[in-house]
């Protein structure tokens, strides 16, 4: 049996572990405040100018520029998380105002410096004022910054480099989705796409890379991107890609380039014995594709056995237009019953309640 005095002593140990723990929270939530609130009163005497700034005329703001790069570093460097803040919100004329401010300021060799800082919070820092600030040169310094030891810092710095523009990061960030070190898919996707047409030619190289995430995100970004030079390269994904995971992203790829050579390889892939999430994902593709001749094809599919497939065909027959519809509503009427009349008729439905939505909000509108 244990003794009294030994739980006694335990509890109380625990209570103070617990005690400490929230003086320790609420200490630094007091330190945090106390920052903040010195923070806005050191930069509150120039944040009128920063306004001034962002409304002003062009030939005023030479003026308001002198005098905001003049003001001293501790004002500075209150100022600034606002500052940087607002490159993310404004563009025109008001964005155009403040880059030079932070170039008068000499913020982006600082940061680049800074990328090499023994402080993780600041080397994210650093990479997210580059990538505000769509600081070209700094591309290089924000490639290396991928294999950072640290993932937050890795987030920071493939964002940035999807912000400047340059690209010559592609193949760092395709790199950066295998190894010990990586970066979420999601995240270099959308650096990629940011990257626009003029990186294409070089994601259109990830197809041959051999590792299957690369080639899957370079699928993706080609598609969203419009890519239709590679057509041809991701119809050969299509039908010769050994995993499931890129032939999906191959397919939707397909329906949004939008190109006739995308047909007949779409086809294919809907036929029963290919995997399920790929007959979903080419259905779906030939609805985008937009291509008359899937009609029928897509019609036989509204009886098939996997719900997913068969409601993913209901819809795509509704965005080929007329002839996907007298195809759905002869589904629906002629054979009344099955689980194609419910799927057509499902479709049809949901079509219909879109339609009165949009009216609804047209009358508004107007």
């Amino acid at each position: 049996m244990i003794p009294l005095d030994f739980v006694t002593g335990a509890l109380l140990c625990l209570l103070a572990v617990a005690l400490a723990l929230v003086l320790l929270t609420a200490s630094i939530r007091c330190v945090r405040l106390f920052r903040e609130r010195r923070r806005e009163r050191v930069a509150a005497p120039v944040r009128g100018l920063l306004l001034e700034l962002l409304c002003a005329e062009e030939d005023a703001q030479s003026e308001l520029l002198d005098r905001l790069s003049r003001i001293d570093r501790r004002t500075w460097a209150a100022l600034e998380p606002t500052v940087t803040a607002m490159l993310g919100k404004v563009s025109g004329r008001a964005r155009a105002a403040l880059v030079p401010l932070f170039e008068r300021r000499g913020s982006p060799e600082d940061c680049i410096a800074e990328l090499h800082s023994r402080s993780a919070a600041r080397r994210g820092r650093a990479a997210h004022v580059l990538g505000q600030l769509r600081h070209r040169p700094a591309a290089p310094s924000l490639c290396r910054l991928l294999d950072d030891r640290d993932p937050e810092v890795r987030l920071a710095a493939a964002r940035a480099l999807g912000r400047t523009g340059d690209p010559m990061a592609v193949p760092y960030l395709l790199r950066s989705l295998h190894g010990p070190r990586t970066v979420p898919y999601q995240v270099v996707t959308a650096a990629l796409v940011s990257l626009g047409p003029d990186a294409q030619f070089r994601v259109a190289a990830g197809l041959q890379d051999p590792a299957p995430p690369v080639r899957a995100v370079a699928i993706e970004v080609l598609g969203v991107t419009r890519a239709i030079a590679s057509t041809t390269e991701v119809v050969c994904a299509l039908r010769e890609g050994p995993e499931t995971e890129v032939r999906v992203r191959a397919a939707r790829a397909l329906g949004r380039l939008g190109m006739p050579d995308g047909l007949d390889p779409l086809l294919a892939a809907i036929r029963t014995g290919q995997p399920g999430a790929l007959r979903i994902a080419a259905t779906g593709a030939l609805g985008s594709l937009g291509a008359c001749a899937a009609t029928g094809p897509l019609t036989e599919l509204l009886a098939d056995a996997d719900p997913h497939v068969a409601g993913t065909a209901a819809r795509a027959l509704l965005r080929l237009g007329p002839a996907g519809e007298v195809a759905l509503r002869e589904a629906a009427d002629g054979r009344p019953g099955t689980p194609a009349a419910a799927q057509a008729r499902a479709a049809l439905g949901e079509a219909a309640v879109a339609g009165v939505r949009h009216d609804l909000l047209l009358e508004v509108t107007l």
